[in-house]
């Protein structure tokens, strides 16, 4: 559905993180390693789903370029089924299948044509 799916979950007396201040965030945030040891003895307290729309412009742009001539493409960061879900929504590609659809790492691993 080309959702972003986050999870949510909070402790209720700060944990690791009660003492974070203006004066310590840069030092206790800075380092990703030590965010497993942040994230415990928490309460779990659901999942949210979020959706960034595309603009309004972009639909009408990519069918410009289709009359034009040219081939798009969408290369992305998110995970395939969310860089599908919006390139249909799009009109970039009709249905999903080989070729059609690439992660990152398969798209670096193609030979020119």
């Amino acid at each position: 559905m080309g959702l972003r799916v986050l999870g949510l979950a909070i402790n209720f007396n700060g944990g690791k993180l009660a003492d974070l201040t203006d004066k310590n965030i840069e030092a206790k945030l800075s380092d990703i390693t030590k965010y497993s040891d942040y994230e415990v003895d928490c309460t779990f307290l659901g999942f949210v789903c979020i959706k960034d729309p595309p603009r309004d412009e972009v639909k009408g742009a990519i069918a410009d370029c289709k009359t034009a001539g040219i081939r798009v493409i969408m290369i992305t960061g998110d995970s395939r089924e969310t860089a599908v879900s919006i390139a249909k929504e799009l009109n970039i590609i009709e249905n999903d299948g080989p070729n059609v659809s690439f992660t990152g790492t398969e798209f670096e691993t193609l030979s020119p044509q």
